[in-house]
């Protein structure tokens, strides 16, 4: 079964290169932060050519005035990250060798004007991605 990654703004991080999630952008790979948790601000950039753990697919923006809570968040991520899966991948979710995962407000970042979801993929087997996923059928 496929895993789905939570990863929500929050959490400051020490590692090598680092870029801020508000700053990430369609066609950017980075690593999986060094801790556990499921709150980040600081995520390891890597350039694409490298071998990286996730890449950048596509920002979305959240809907609505007020912060709608994490759940509607999720939804809202779940579903727009899937739409825009396939046309990115080149194949279908069902049958790829890729998973995603977002990056989404929190009620915190929200209150800073945070509105963005970022959608990423990484390989089902978590073996590092090389090259951009963009159209790999894989």
């Amino acid at each position: 079964m496929k895993r789905l990654i939570w990863m929500v703004f929050a959490l400051a991080l020490a590692s090598c290169t680092q870029g801020n999630v508000l700053t990430l952008g369609d066609g950017d790979c980075f690593d999986d932060p060094d801790n556990s948790g499921t709150e980040v601000i600081d995520v390891p950039i890597v350039d694409c050519a490298d071998p990286h753990d996730n890449e950048v697919y596509a920002t979305l923006d959240v809907s609505g005035d007020s912060y709608p809570g994490q759940n509607e968040v999720g939804n809202q991520a779940d579903t727009g990250c899937l739409a825009g899966f396939e046309p990115f991948v080149g194949a279908p979710f069902e049958t790829s060798e890729l998973d995603y995962g977002w990056l989404t407000p929190t009620q915190e970042s929200w209150d800073s004007g945070d509105r963005e979801i970022v959608c990423f993929v990484y390989r089902v087997d978590l073996v590092k991605l090389t090259g951009t996923m963009e159209d790999s059928g894989i």
